[in-house]
Formats: C-alpha cells, structure tokens, sequence
C-alpha cells in the first residue's frame, strides 16, 4: 500500500461521514456550525489541527504527478493552507463562514461535494476501482 492509498483510505471514510452527517442532519449540524464551531477560539483550535493533518500529508506525500494522487497532494496542501489561515485570522474564518452558511443550499452542494470525493477516495484507497 502506498502513502496515497493509506491516506485516501483514511480520508475517504471521514468525507463519507462528515458529508453523511451533514445531509442526514441539516438543521442541526446547521446550527452547530454557526453556533459553537463558530467561535474564533474554536477556529483558531481546529486551525492547530488542520494544519498538522495538512503537515502530515504533505510530509508523507508530496508527490505532484498527473495520476489521482494528485488529489491527496493537493488535499494536504488544502489543509496546511486552511489550517494556518485559521491560525492566524480566526476572527476572519468566521465572517467567511457564516457569510456562506446563510443560504442553505450552499451546506448541500458542499456536502454533495465531500461526498463524491469521499467515495472516490475511499475507492483508491482500498483499491475498490
């Protein structure tokens, strides 16, 4: 098994998940994204998180090629940059986000979104395709 395919089968379920989650329980995921997961401190304490998972990534896979990998050298550095953004501007992160969380629809395709990428890398990952 290759770090990519280590990686995406860690990260595929997750996606599954989250975007699971999200669909599943709209109002009150909803809510608890604006509510207490919108807090600067909050941001500031998961931006710590982010960006070591991102770190991890790209420490372990740092591989800029023209197959699927790509996608998980990309998703660390996706990480490293979202995690040091909330670092540093906590109090930025949170306008952002609840700017986007006003409509809806936007917490949908974005779920539908991790979802297909969830499932795809969740099927590299475990060599399922």
């Amino acid at each position: 098994m290759t770090n990519a395919e280590l990686i995406a089968s860690l990260a595929g379920p997750l996606f599954i998940a989250i975007a699971a989650a999200l669909l599943i329980n709209r109002k009150s995921v909803g809510g608890l994204v604006t509510g207490v997961l919108n807090r600067p401190e909050f941001i500031f304490f998961s931006g710590i998180l982010t960006l070591l998972a991102g770190l991890a990534i790209v420490r372990t896979h740092n591989i800029w090629s023209g197959e699927w990998t790509l996608l998980v050298t990309a998703l660390g550095w996706a990480c490293v940059i979202a995690g040091t953004m909330r670092i540093i501007w906590p109090e930025y992160v949170t306008e952002v986000r609840s700017a986007a969380l006003k409509n809806e629809n936007t917490v949908t395709v974005w779920a539908l979104v991790v979802l297909l990428l969830g499932a795809f890398l969740t099927a590299k990952g475990y060599a399922l395709v």
